[in-house]
């Protein structure tokens, strides 16, 4: 599992990359690091493409 923690629009979150194609985005819960979104993307080939599709996510979130 790879982890980076990012500040996204104040926020300070988690996202969990499992090294594959699942990832989580996780925000701070009574110490805890909680799951609230999960998606799946195919053909990441490396740490930086999943940081930065993840990143294009949370953006799409916030549009939503």
């Amino acid at each position: 599992m790879k982890h980076w923690e990012v500040e996204h629009n104040g926020q300070h979150l988690r996202i969990e990359w499992n090294g594959s194609s699942n990832f989580n985005l996780q925000t701070p819960v009574g110490g805890q690091w909680v799951d609230y979104h999960c998606f799946t993307c195919y053909g990441i080939d490396s740490e930086q493409e999943a940081l930065e599709h993840a990143m294009e996510v949370l953006e799409q979130e916030d549009a939503a």
